[in-house]
């Protein structure tokens, strides 16, 4: 393990203009310190739009991010988003409603309330796609960082797919479209089809096959060969890894019933 954290470190080292840390200013190395225990504190107080801020200092130091930090930048721009995403579903539900009760003025208010959210749901999924764009995935390494950060960015446009009108709408799919496939191109090649984030990727691919592109069909294609696959060497893991991946075969497995429920 201690060898491969090396040589990873030397091949990004070799292709980007970052320094090592050991050779960084110390005032930098503190800032990262400082935004990362901030972080958590945001985190545990459950302030997701301080702890996404505090995440985006740590990746503007342009350091390569530890499998932890990539969990928790992860984490604070998914749970940012959550709420808002909920927040419109509520919103366009409520003046669905009001309209077929013949208060046209009361749907107005509903729809101003959904454009103020969804425009603070673009703005924290512009941010997320400028991090990951502009300095995340040009200097990831190949294999699970890569994986991890191509799955976020078609997430990430796929979000705002979700609420787009439908030319831009479409334009937006096809970058989650390309994102997605370029990160299951890397899984392919560089994971095993057990590792939780080729797992993961493939969940959220399919998802968005299904509720975005109304493709069903490839949908259900994505999460079966996903499942069939990982399914076939789940017995050669050790327990704990077994637990990871079948949490998300699950998932899979939930999604294939209500995709195609005669093969389910």
């Amino acid at each position: 393990l201690a060898q491969a954290s090396s040589t990873k470190w030397g091949v990004l080292a070799a292709r980007s203009p970052y320094l090592h840390k050991q050779n960084r200013d110390p005032s930098v190395i503190a800032m990262e310190s400082r935004s990362l225990v901030l972080a958590r504190v945001a985190e545990r107080a459950e302030r997701y739009d301080e702890m996404a801020g505090f995440m985006q200092e740590l990746v503007e130091a342009k350091v390569p991010l530890s499998p932890e930090e990539r969990e928790m930048f992860s984490a604070a721009f998914k749970n940012a988003l959550s709420e808002r995403r909920h927040a419109v579903r509520v919103a366009v539900s409520s003046e669905h409603e009001m309209e077929k009760e013949g208060r046209p003025e009361f749907a107005a208010l509903a729809a101003g309330y959904k454009t103020k959210v969804e425009a603070e749901l673009h703005e924290i999924c512009n941010k997320a796609l400028r991090l990951l764009k502009d300095i995340l995935v040009p200097v990831a390494a190949r294999g699970e960082e890569l994986t991890f950060y191509k799955k976020m960015e078609g997430d990430y446009h796929r979000y705002l797919a979700e609420s787009a009108e439908q030319e831009m709408k479409m334009r937006i799919a096809e970058q989650a479209r390309d994102a997605y496939q370029k990160g299951m191109e890397e899984a392919e090649t560089h994971l095993a089809t057990t590792h939780p984030v080729r797992l993961g990727l493939a969940l959220n691919f399919s998802v968005f096959q299904h509720e975005v592109l109304h493709d069903t069909s490839g949908a259900v294609q994505t999460a079966r060969t996903a499942l069939v696959d990982a399914s076939e060497s789940l017995r050669s893991l050790p327990e704990a890894q077994q637990n990871d991946a079948v949490l998300t075969m699950q998932l899979l497995q939930d999604n294939l019933s209500l995709w195609d429920p005669e093969a389910a």
